[in-house]
């Protein structure tokens, strides 16, 4: 009994003396600059904070109005650059490129916009079973692309579609492990239910 605390408590003083590793990342040294004056890191600073940084780029620091009239011309820049409404439910249809073995396949979907980006979840109806499904994608210029996943299957759905109207229409690629097993044209349409 003596022996197991000795050894716990040389344990318990050895983590306790030894340096922490955080796990980080790496450190790099440079020995020709000073923190506080490190050029590459103001670079660094002034590119990544975009319209709302606070330092002009003579390095001098931004009136608060300046700072604020930036963000205001940004956000009403953003304003002007409708999207299309997708949130809702839609049902897409699935056909085979090939005649054979052409089952109705359809795929109930809630989408859930937020500017450019899609997200959503739904089910696959295929001959009496119904999967669940998770979607995700984004809206363009080009058009419209999501990417249903069967959770149980583990089988992917690729939708490439344009808005043609009311409906969505273009074609799927149905992937299993990476490979492609088929495809065929989708057509969506806004659920009634």
């Amino acid at each position: 009994m003596k022996t197991q605390l000795i050894v716990c408590m040389v344990l318990i003083l050895a983590t306790l003396s030894c340096p922490a590793y955080a796990g980080c990342g790496k450190w790099v040294i440079r020995d020709n600059t000073d923190f506080l004056t490190d050029p590459i890191f103001d670079d660094a600073v002034v590119s990544s904070t975009g319209s709302s940084d606070t330092v002009n780029q003579d390095r001098t620091v931004k009136a608060k109005n300046e700072t604020v009239e930036n963000s205001e011309k940004t956000a009403i820049v953003e304003k002007k650059t409708p999207t299309i409404d997708l949130a809702g439910k839609w049902r897409v249809m699935l056909e085979k490129s090939s005649a054979e073995q052409n089952a109705g396949k359809a795929i109930d979907l809630i989408l859930i916009q937020t500017g450019d980006r899609l997200q959503g979840y739904g089910t696959l109806l295929e001959g009496g079973l119904d999967s669940p499904a998770t979607a995700t994608g984004s809206i363009s210029d080009e058009g419209i692309s999501l990417d249903v996943k069967l959770i149980q299957q583990k089988k992917d759905y690729r939708l490439d579609m344009a808005l043609v109207k009311s409906e969505l229409l273009g074609s799927y690629e149905l992937y299993a492990m990476e490979k492609l097993e088929e495809n065929g044209n989708a057509t969506a349409s806004r659920s009634k239910s």
